[in-house]
């Protein structure tokens, strides 16, 4: 499962991040490390924490960006089963069973939403930290596709689409909301994970959470930097749209 940044930046994301552990595998987006290599920065400029028309994290605040940084440094994450993927392998920590091309594929997927972005994604700099997070991802759902990844994210709001879910919209990327008789296999399968885990006591505290599917089958095509190499058939794949034939679904979890 993939946490959101803005998930993670709740007041009660780390502690849900080290719970949900403790059933399924977490992985955090790079953007997050990020935050708190800048956490110095960002409490002068709490403003880079918010978007027009969105709230700001409940966990903006600097108590807990520092909780985030004696988790990273003190709890030992890994051993967590708490990972994360970053632009090359050597920034990265996944688990061992898990192939290493995955970083690559998650960086060319990165790139490949920004680009699809647009003069949009440089309306969104304000934000940085939240937009950034949310096309990481959406970059490492789609690059762990093999895995059935899901990601874990906020709804801002009972009206609206999760902001993730937004700014893939302004990408050119489907989403559409599945309904509640499509979902309900979905969060049957999850809600007993999330009651042995003890998440959802989180959830009693007013939290309203969307989980977000990926389906991006170009992303199967990124190989390791050896294969891309190599590879005739892979270098052309490599300077494709990698998003042109990607789709979000998403629901609330109720």
């Amino acid at each position: 499962m993939i946490l959101d940044v803005r998930l993670a930046l709740h007041r009660l994301g780390l502690l849900m991040a080290t719970r949900l552990a403790e059933e399924l595998r977490v992985f955090l987006v790079p953007t997050l490390w990020e935050i708190l290599d800048n956490t110095a920065y960002l409490n002068q400029h709490p403003e880079h924490l918010v978007q027009s028309g969105v709230a700001a994290p409940e966990n903006s605040s600097s108590e807990i960006l520092r909780q985030w940084e004696r988790a990273r440094v003190e709890l030992g994450l890994n051993a967590l089963h708490i990972f994360w993927a970053g632009d090359a392998l050597h920034e990265s920590s996944l688990p061992k069973d898990m192939d290493p091309g995955l970083s690559e594929r998650f960086s060319s997927l990165a790139e490949g939403l920004t680009e699809r972005l647009g003069e949009s994604w440089q309306e969104h700099q304000m934000g940085w930290p939240l937009q950034e997070g949310s096309r990481d991802a959406a970059a490492l759902a789609a690059a762990m596709s093999r895995y059935r990844p899901v990601i874990l994210t906020l709804c801002e709001s009972a009206d609206h689409a999760p902001s993730l879910c937004n700014l893939l919209s302004e990408g050119g990327i489907r989403c559409r909301q599945v309904s509640d008789d499509e979902s309900e296999p979905m969060r049957d399968y999850f809600k007993p994970l999330l009651a042995r885990s003890g998440v959802t006591e989180l959830l009693w505290e007013g939290l309203q959470l969307a989980l977000v599917h990926t389906v991006a089958p170009q992303a199967l095509f990124i190989g390791n930097g050896e294969e891309r190499d190599h590879d005739p058939f892979t270098r052309m794949a490599g300077e494709r749209d990698l998003w042109s034939t990607a789709s979000v679904t998403w629901y609330r979890l109720k």
